[in-house]
């Protein structure tokens, strides 16, 4: 064989490796989600308790479906820390979609929720829910956090 064609041989297999090799480690990662509060619904007959139902909505914007295998959630209503979710039921979304699951909050300041409940009147209150979702990514955990806020009507909890 000539030594053009050796080196040029050898040139394409390195090539080929090179892009074998940036291939197998390439990494896709998920893209946009969002977790919105829909509303809340009294574990008993009213806010006595210290926890309720929250019906959350997870808002995915990538092209492939997402699952989680896990996730918590800090609830904040006009803006003081009220309590928190932690998930254990898997959530799947299918891709550009919404995926709706109702978790437990325990409100760690149920004076304050009774309250804004009592006052809103019919009105919604302000909310900002902080979320954190794990997913398995081959053998390995990843971590996605979303911070979102909206309003949400807090009457339900009365259990009028």
């Amino acid at each position: 064989m000539s030594p053009m064609i050796t080196a040029r041989l050898i040139s394409v297999f390195a090539l080929g490796f090179a892009l074998l090799l940036a291939g197998c480690q390439t990494r896709s990662s998920i893209g946009e989600i969002s977790v919105t509060v829909v509303d809340f619904q009294p574990t008993g007959s009213s806010l006595a308790e210290a926890r309720a139902i929250m019906a959350l909505r997870f808002i995915n914007e990538n092209l492939a479906p997402v699952a989680f295998t896990s996730s918590t959630h800090k609830l904040y209503l006009n803006g003081t820390y009220v309590g928190k979710v932690l998930n254990n039921q898997a959530v799947g979304i299918p891709a550009a979609n919404t995926s709706t699951v109702d978790v437990a909050v325990f409100f760690e300041n149920p004076g304050l929720v009774r309250q804004l409940a009592g006052s809103s009147d019919g009105h919604a209150v302000s909310y900002r829910l902080t979320s954190s979702m794990e997913y398995q990514r081959g053998d390995q955990t990843e971590t996605i956090k979303a911070d979102t806020s909206g309003s949400v009507d807090l009457t339900p909890l009365l259990g009028k």
